[in-house]
């Protein structure tokens, strides 16, 4: 983003702050803060057992965050992320337009590299799209999906991969 900012003539100033200090000074009048605090999943553990662990994390987070930027708009992406942006929406009292959860997006993107394999096409052609909660119980929609503007099914279907 601030590498980009040249060129797109937009300006920005990222901060990240440490866990170990706790010190959200630096981020007083933020206009989006992004939360990735949380512990990660760990190997045979499912998104629901980082629940309660992942819950404090964020609800500390986020009072600091409406402490020091009460205007912000607030981007959850700590895990399992429906549960912790619903969290976040809750402890701030923000309205719901400024507690945003980021996770279909991020889905979506990370199924192009298959379709795009698949295809044999180049990435600026393929378009994906994923629906449902972030985890076991997302659906992709090859129907919504895409290369060169023709849907998944109908692209297999002619033999054109």
């Amino acid at each position: 983003m601030v590498e980009s900012g040249p060129i797109t003539r937009t300006d920005s100033h990222a901060v990240g702050i440490s866990t170990a200090t706790g010190d959200y000074s630096a981020t007083a009048g933020s206009d989006v803060v992004v939360i990735t605090a949380g512990f990660p999943r760990k190997p045979g553990m499912s998104r629901d057992d980082l629940l309660k662990a992942n819950y404090d994390v964020v609800k500390a987070v986020v009072e600091q965050i409406v402490k020091h930027s009460p205007n912000c708009i607030i981007i959850v992406v700590t895990n399992p992320l429906d549960a912790m942006a619903q969290a976040a929406l809750k402890v701030s009292g923000f309205p719901k337009n400024r507690v945003l959860g980021m996770a279909g997006v991020l889905d979506s993107a990370r199924m192009i590299p298959l379709w795009r394999w698949s295809a044999r096409s180049v990435l600026e052609n393929v378009h994906s799209f994923v629906l449902g909660g972030h985890g076991d119980d997302m659906v992709p929609l090859p129907r919504y999906s895409t290369v060169a503007g023709i849907p998944l099914p109908d692209l297999f279907a002619q033999g054109t991969h």
